[in-house]
């Protein structure tokens, strides 16, 4: 607009108020019209921006001849057009413009007849394409720095963000700090307490507070061989997690006091958890720990290792060894092999999700067992837990079984047994139901094929004795590796 009122202004005062002037002013809005409802940059179909852009031109161009040609003032009007046209695309709208410009200009010369100053048919021209050169790059530079402050401050901002969260980490890692420190966050403590403010309520009766693992957390008094008179739950999130077992004797607790009673034990349950949840962050770290010495393993240690083997390896082809040092570098090698051998597997037992004892699940899937549900006998000898990559198969090969016994075999006890070392194990779960025909596929045993693809992906042996009327026994036999 300011390029408008330029040109506008000059013609006034070069030729003064006339019809031409006028019509040529006009015109020249109505160009500066159509300029003005770009959009910069441009983006879309270059139909929409090139009908602006040479609409303009055209205008400008019919501006000039009414205001006598290349000599009018209305020749800075396309200058204003091409530095849209590199503002919006650079030298892509730019050239075009600058094209259209010129032509315009020579037309106008050419219509007008005037060429007394050739001079002027060079200047204008050189004027605009250097305009649009110079815009194009200006505006080039704009967008690169423009890309780049913008990638500054999205850099700024992930620096601030990432500062953030890191400082929220340390704030709760110090608190986390503090508070293991704290002798309310153990569970034994807590369950003390606990059973003192009991004893302030059932007086001299032998209490204790007892974990669903039948880990003793709390005693007072001498608790008789025989079940408890009393059993209250203890719960966290309405999960049973332990409970207080009473033999109240003589004494008759009522309502109230019961309920005063269930009011004491109740943050046992809440240090339980706690313990379980600073259990599972130091399960996290150690976890990232392993990962960390598997990836130094696989990506340093084990070529290492290996590119001696290849180099024992060329010194035996070499043929140039006597048979003493045949024999010695043969040796070499073969514990090359299976170091490296060794190598693998712990980063595969490393790369494994931290897996608990044999044992432990055992415990797990029986504590989940019904009271009424059938009498279910743990007797597992494990020496040593298997490898963590092979414990979660073994530990959902038993889990199979286990839900195949209590679920089909209408048993009323179950056999979860086993030995475990190093060098391999076995593991079986017997029950005394209804057993089955093993020749047959029967509903509700689909789960056997499960437990042979285990086997199979172990290299074990699976094992499977049953007969109808006689229960039904699932083994797994299995040899570590060496």
């Amino acid at each position: 607009m300011a390029t408008f009122t330029i040109a506008v202004g000059g013609a006034l005062l070069i030729t003064g108020v006339t019809t031409r002037t006028l019509v040529a002013g006009g015109v020249a809005l109505v160009g500066v019209l159509l300029g003005l409802t770009l959009r910069i940059p441009f983006q879309g179909p270059a139909w929409r921006f090139a009908l602006p852009l040479g609409g303009g031109i055209a205008l400008y161009t019919v501006a000039i001849l009414l205001t006598g040609g290349i000599t009018s003032t209305f020749t800075l009007l396309p200058v204003a057009t091409i530095f849209l046209a590199a503002a919006g695309g650079r030298l892509r709208y730019a050239l075009p413009a600058t094209a259209a410009s010129i032509a315009g200009v020579i037309g106008t010369a050419a219509v007008a007849g005037i060429f007394d100053d050739p001079t002027a048919l060079i200047r204008i021209p050189a004027v605009y394409a250097i305009i649009a050169v110079a815009f194009s790059e200006i505006q080039e530079a704009l967008t690169s720095e423009t890309k780049r402050a913008q990638a500054l401050l999205l850099a700024m901002d992930t620096v601030q963000s990432r500062r953030a969260r890191l400082t929220a980490t340390h704030s709760l890692l110090s608190d986390l700090v503090e508070v293991a420190q704290s002798r309310d966050i153990n569970a034994v403590t807590t369950a003390q307490d606990a059973i003192r403010d009991v004893g302030l309520i059932v007086g001299d009766a032998p209490c204790r507070i007892v974990t669903m693992e039948d880990v003793v957390l709390a005693r007072r008094g001498t608790t008789p061989d025989g079940p408890a008179e009393r059993r209250l739950p203890i719960t966290f999130g309405g999960v049973r997690i332990a409970h207080l077992d009473i033999w109240e004797g003589s004494i008759d607790l009522d309502e109230a006091e019961v309920a005063a009673v269930a009011l004491a034990i109740e943050p046992v349950g809440l240090a339980i958890d706690n313990d379980a949840l600073v259990q599972r962050l130091a399960g996290i770290t150690i976890q990232h720990e392993r990962v960390r010495l598997a990836r130094e393993l696989h990506d340093d240690v084990a070529p290492t290792i290996a590119a001696v083997g290849l180099t024992l390896d060329m010194a035996l082809m070499s043929g140039n060894l006597d048979d003493e040092q045949t024999r010695n570098l043969s040796a070499a090698r073969s514990n090359i092999s299976r170091l490296v051998d060794q190598i693998r597997l712990q980063v595969q037992d490393l790369r494994a999700d931290r897996s608990t004892s044999i044992v432990e699940m055992a415990h797990a899937l029986v504590a989940d067992v019904d009271t009424e549900g059938p009498t279910v006998i743990v007797d597992i000898d494990e020496q040593t837990p298997p490898r963590p990559a092979i414990a979660a198969e073994i530990g959902a090969f038993m889990a199979e079984g286990f839900r195949n016994a209590l679920q089909h075999a209408d048993a009323t006890a179950i056999w979860i047994t086993g030995s475990i070392t190093e060098s391999g194990g076995l593991l079986a779960v017997k029950d005394n139901g209804s057993g089955f025909d093993d020749t047959t596929s029967v509903d509700g045993h689909f789960g056997l094929v499960g437990m042979r693809e285990r086997a199979a992906i172990l290299t074990a042996t699976f094992e499977l004795d049953t007969k109808i009327g006689e229960g039904t026994v699932v083994a797994l036999r299995w040899e570590d590796a060496p």
